[in-house]
């Protein structure tokens, strides 16, 4: 049986993957230039499209690539990786409530955090996110060469 996603399911993950990348990259040039002016358009459409992309991005990884590690690690192994991912979707999820809490805040003209903590708040967020993307990435690199394998 074919374990692998079709080329589409990937295609969806790697296009949420490249937006969740852009978004890292708006983060980290508002954390690069704090303290100053946020356009109010651009806090905005973080608030209205992070979580969601997030949050699809997701769904796909524990639809398309946890069944995968199962069948291919094994049993203990892959519960072991899920949890750890489960816990890391749960916290990413935090974080960028967090952010968008933050950047409504701003957007209303201030906010309960220092320019400090934000930058913090942002880099933490952009910086764990990309690591993320690019072990997922390599999870699914091995999940395919594996299935070459066989």
């Amino acid at each position: 049986m074919n374990m692998m996603p079709k080329t589409g399911e990937f295609a969806e993950l790697e296009e949420n993957y490249r937006e969740l990348l852009s978004w890292c990259s708006v983060l980290e040039a508002i954390a690069d230039f704090l303290p100053c002016r946020i356009d109010e358009r651009v806090c905005e459409r973080i608030c209205s499209h992070l979580l969601p992309v997030l949050e699809r991005t997701q769904a796909l990884e524990e639809r398309l690539v946890f069944p995968r590690m199962e069948s291919s690690l094994g049993d203990e192994n892959a519960t072991d990786a899920i949890a750890r991912r489960r816990n890391d979707h749960h916290r990413d999820r935090n974080a960028a409530e967090e952010i968008v809490v933050t950047l409504c805040e701003l957007k209303a003209g201030g906010s309960r955090l220092s320019w400090d903590s934000i930058g913090y708040m942002l880099r933490s967020f952009f910086c764990c996110m990309r690591r993320h993307i690019a072990a997922e990435q390599e999870m699914l690199g091995m999940l395919k060469n594996a299935k070459l394998a066989q």
